[in-house]
């Protein structure tokens, strides 16, 4: 088995297809858990008795958890590896899944509970998983790396909604949760069988492990370039983290949109990131990334002044194009940013990956829901005035952004 590891290791430091492959489900388990599961809240609402709350942190919950877990996991796997990190935020993940496909009526709470140790158990994986980048590639082909991990990733919202759709057309809604504690054993054997572990020891890391967790993301936090890629990808993402909060209640639940039509409408948007995050690698070498920076800047602005010039309207379809654009603009932010981000923690990168991953979807997913909690979600043209908040944000920072650049240049 050790031998394995090793040729699996020697091929996947020269393909990033290779490392994606080998790593599959440490990418694919936790955004189908959301992806899969976005058919089925209003099912889970109508479930706990109609109540709403349930089933917007069914979401909010889920999102903020694979943000803290991977700020607790990439430390972990600094000091015992990426491969077991990811065994055990394997199992967990099963262990929670399970325990939600049983759980009853009168349980919204435990319900939540069982939802965010799921995420948290899912959440080792990512953390394995951005670390694993980190310690196979450098330069030009690390950047490459992260686009296409983000457009793998793609792949899964291009098809879970639908499938979820299909899925729920005959099933229950805890039908879905047992099929993910069958997924999350399937994936034990996959990753003890094909992942190779990455973390080389080193002296250098010798002293790294002796550091606090507090002095190790110190050293992360009070990097420049660290806090001002992730504030870019933050805001950034906070758009799309709104969007897969209100959109299935507000499709679905007010507009009367079919499961099925509306995991077609998410496969469109989803597409939309998937060919962003394979592209925006070639854009940033040609132009470089403020340039490509400022592309994303132009389609989020035009999303957001699309959704509110026909919001009036009232329909589904007014609702798409809008979103497909700013859908092209997140992509942007989140694939040409996270490199640039990480590219100064070669040898504490579970620690920095870690916590970029946990403060962007951490604080994207809070934002969401309390944006969410402040409007009506059966006012579209409530929804457009977030999204003008959003876009106002992604302006301020680019200038700040840009400032800093500039100031860099001139020294």
């Amino acid at each position: 088995m050790k031998h394995i590891h090793t040729i699996l290791k020697h091929k996947s430091s020269e393909s990033i297809f290779m490392t994606l492959f080998l790593a599959l489900p440490l990418f694919t388990l936790l955004p189908m858990g959301i992806d899969l599961f976005l058919p089925a809240l209003n099912d889970i609402q109508t479930f706990f008795l109609g109540d709403n709350s349930v089933a917007k942190f069914a979401i909010s919950i889920y999102l903020l958890f694979w943000g803290i877990g991977q700020m607790f996991w990439g430390r972990i796997s600094d000091i015992i590896g990426r491969r077991n990190v990811a065994l055990i935020g394997l199992v967990v993940f099963s262990l929670a899944s399970y325990l939600i496909s049983k759980i009853t009526q009168d349980n919204a709470t435990q319900f939540l509970v069982f939802r965010a140790l799921q995420s948290f158990g899912g959440s080792a994986c990512f953390a394995a998983i951005f670390a694993i980048i980190r310690d196979t590639f450098d330069g030009v082909k690390l950047g490459r790396a992260y686009s296409y991990l983000n457009g793998s990733l793609a792949i899964i919202p291009v098809s879970a909604p639908l499938i979820g759709a299909f899925i729920l057309q005959t099933n229950s809604w805890q039908y879905v949760f047992t099929l993910f504690s069958i997924i999350g054993l399937c994936s034990i054997v996959w990753t003890y069988l094909f992942t190779a572990e990455t973390l080389v020891k080193s002296k250098e890391d010798d002293i790294l492990e002796k550091q606090s967790t507090l002095e190790a993301y110190k050293s992360v936090v009070t990097n420049k370039s660290f806090v001002l890629y992730l504030s870019l990808t933050l805001v950034g993402f906070l758009g799309f983290m709104f969007f897969l909060t209100v959109a299935p209640l507000y499709l679905i639940g007010h507009l009367g949109l079919s499961k099925v039509s509306f995991g077609w409408m998410f496969m469109l948007i989803a597409f939309v990131f998937m060919i962003g995050s394979f592209t925006v690698p070639l854009i940033v070498e040609k132009i470089g990334i403020k340039n490509t920076v400022s592309i994303g800047i132009v389609f989020y602005t035009l999303g957001g002044v699309l959704i509110f010039a026909l919001s009036s309207f009232g329909i589904w379809q007014t609702y798409v194009l809008p979103m497909a654009i700013i859908a092209a603009g997140c992509t942007i932010f989140v694939s040409a940013c996270p490199a640039f981000a990480l590219e100064d923690f070669k040898e504490n990168a579970g620690t920095a990956s870690g916590l970029f991953s946990a403060l962007n979807f951490g604080l994207s997913s809070m934002g969401a829901t309390y944006l969410a909690s402040i409007i009506s979600l059966d006012s579209s043209r409530d929804i457009s005035y977030i999204y003008i908040v959003i876009g106002t944000l992604v302006i301020l920072t680019y200038f700040l952004y840009s400032f800093y650049k500039n100031k860099n240049i001139a020294k």
